[in-house]
């Protein structure tokens, strides 16, 4: 397991991580820290500081969309992919969690107006194999 899936299994659990001046971590709230958090922290410590020196901190509602993209792939061996629409209630549009299983994870603004879950859904099917 590498810097980002921890800090992506972190963020799924509603902790975020912070390079502090001294060379340490600070983590976020505090309260929802367990043993076995504080153990990954601790014995993956240099390369999460190097993450975040590098990479911006992930956005912990996007992350808890993927992961539970990840985990519905998860329970479900033999699917491709997992799909997740979530509704802002945002009149630009619906928002979309993909992943497809041994290639990536995306998420798509689908303009309100032209979302089509049956149309994208064969698109998916059609395309999920497809390289480009």
């Amino acid at each position: 397991m590498g810097a980002p899936d921890i800090l992506g299994l972190l963020a799924a659990q509603g902790l975020t991580l912070r390079p502090r001046p001294d060379g340490n971590l600070e983590v976020s709230p505090r309260r929802l820290l367990t043993d076995e958090t504080r153990r990954l922290i601790r014995e993956h410590k240099a390369e999460l500081l190097q993450a975040l020196a590098v990479d911006p901190l992930p956005d912990p509602s996007a992350e808890a969309r993927r992961q539970r993209v990840l985990a519905m792939l998860g329970e479900n061996p033999t699917a491709r992919y997992a799909v997740l629409t979530h509704d802002t209630g945002d009149p630009e549009g619906v928002l979309l969690t993909l992943a497809i299983r041994g290639q990536a994870t995306c998420e798509l603004l689908i303009p309100r107006d032209r979302y089509d879950p049956f149309l994208l859904l064969d698109l998916i099917k059609q395309h999920a194999g497809t390289i480009h």
